[in-house]
């Protein structure tokens, strides 16, 4: 529990559009490291989950800049807080967005806001499974289709809709087995009708209702 990382990807004006995203990530040659830096106040890192008071490290997402041409959205791992006294590191500016919507339900979620000015990190702080980014500046791209920088993403919103899915199904299940057995109402032979029999038999006398 010494470092602890979160996913720094939505920026205040960008939210699923990750191809618009601003926060730069420019290779210098002559010191073989990336200098990470938010351009723009919609450039801010906003709303990541952990980043507010707890994160030390950060998986961002920025565009790489090298040789003056952008070659899009790449990840890097970036340090955040001096694991010593965990405070932010020069150039870094991170806090707590504070209260969310909802009721305070996502309130034990510390999602922050980050801003980088001109941080400098290792060139090997890009993560390069796909592409990469040679001592010379060279950006070398892999026959790995792009679209993987963005899989973990995609299999985590797909797990999302999966379990609302299954915790529907399971309220729709009790809902209707307790709809079916509850006794409340009286019947005419004095005893007494479930909730779902009495909606049955109110179904029964509109449809005669209307036949009369």
């Amino acid at each position: 529990m010494q470092i602890i990382g979160c996913y720094a990807q939505t920026e205040l004006g960008h939210g699923s559009n990750v191809q618009g995203l601003e926060s730069t990530a420019t290779f210098d040659p002559q010191t073989d490291e990336f200098v990470i830096h938010s351009p723009t106040l919609t450039s801010s890192k906003w709303w990541p989950g952990g980043l507010g008071k707890v994160s030390t490290h950060a998986v961002l997402y920025a565009r790489l800049i090298t040789n003056g041409n952008d070659y899009g959205i790449n990840g890097f791992i970036v340090q955040l807080r001096s694991l010593e006294d965990h405070k932010p590191l020069p150039g870094v500016t991170v806090g707590d967005i504070g209260m969310k919507f909802g009721n305070g339900a996502y309130n034990t979620m510390d999602s922050g806001v980050l801003r980088f000015d001109h941080v400098p990190i290792p060139r090997d702080q890009m993560l390069m499974r796909v592409s990469q980014v040679t001592r010379g500046g060279k950006y070398i791209q892999s026959d790995v289709p792009r679209q993987l920088l963005y899989g973990t993403m995609v299999y985590v919103r797909k797990t999302i809709v999966a379990d609302a899915s299954s915790a529907l199904s399971r309220a729709v299940c009790i809902a209707t087995r307790y709809s079916a057995v509850r006794r409340q109402f009286s019947s005419p032979n004095g005893g007494t009708i479930s909730i779902s029999h009495l909606k049955f038999l109110n179904h029964q006398s509109s449809k005669t209702s209307k036949w009369l």
